[in-house]
């Protein structure tokens, strides 16, 4: 396999302490039967590109791990997941997660995966727009998708009150108007720098900017 998931549970779980993450030695192991599924699957679907095997650990799974330092409880709603970050790793790592993707392909990977590596999970084939109603309080991860003010302007209509939105950022500067707390991601473990990002929306509705 082509992929970088370090060779030792003991380097593994050493990395992850960077980002003040304790990892189990049975997410270790269900993260590298994910990532052995999804190296083997990634040109058949284009679930992503050939220069991200290689680097499947150092960028997509830390960066995924380190959404868990933000979390509150364990039920997440993770938006446009896409080959599976963050959700299908917080998944493996005991998180109760929701996937919404709106590609049928990829959904039916995720799919897959979940009973590959025996993790329960719910998969929605939608857009955020169209996933429905969600209760006050939810808490939403999205990665890759769109800029934080745009990923909390396409929530809101879909939250019947205030919710938290994760997600990683590239530059500390792009940040919404309310309560935001970030982090700067260290390199390394990870192979590039950004920052995770908290916002947190109130039941009134704020101004994005």
């Amino acid at each position: 396999m082509k992929h970088d998931l370090p060779a030792s549970f003991s380097e593994a779980s050493s990395q992850c302490s960077l980002l003040g993450i304790s990892l189990s030695e049975e997410s270790y192991l269900k993260i590298g039967q994910f990532l052995d599924l999804l190296e083997s699957r990634a040109g058949k679907t284009n679930l992503v590109g050939p220069l991200e095997i290689d680097r499947l650990w150092t960028r997509h799974v830390l960066e995924s791990v380190a959404f868990i330092p933000f979390l509150n409880g364990i039920d997440v709603l993770d938006v446009g997941t896409g080959a599976g970050f963050p959700g299908m790793v917080l998944s493996l790592c005991g998180y109760s997660v929701t996937m919404i993707e709106s590609r049928r392909k990829r959904c039916a990977f995720l799919e897959t995966a979940a009973r590959n590596c025996e993790v329960s999970c719910r998969i929605l084939n939608s857009r955020i727009e169209d996933a429905g109603s969600f209760p006050p309080g939810s808490q939403f991860t999205s990665r890759a998708v769109k800029g934080p003010s745009e990923m909390a302007g396409m929530i809101i209509p879909s939250v019947r009150g205030g919710f938290t939105l994760i997600t990683r950022i590239p530059v500390k500067t792009e940040t919404c108007s309310n309560t935001v707390i970030s982090e700067e991601l260290p390199v390394p473990p990870l192979d590039r720098k950004g920052f995770i990002l908290q916002y947190r929306h109130p039941s009134i509705y704020p101004e994005i900017t």
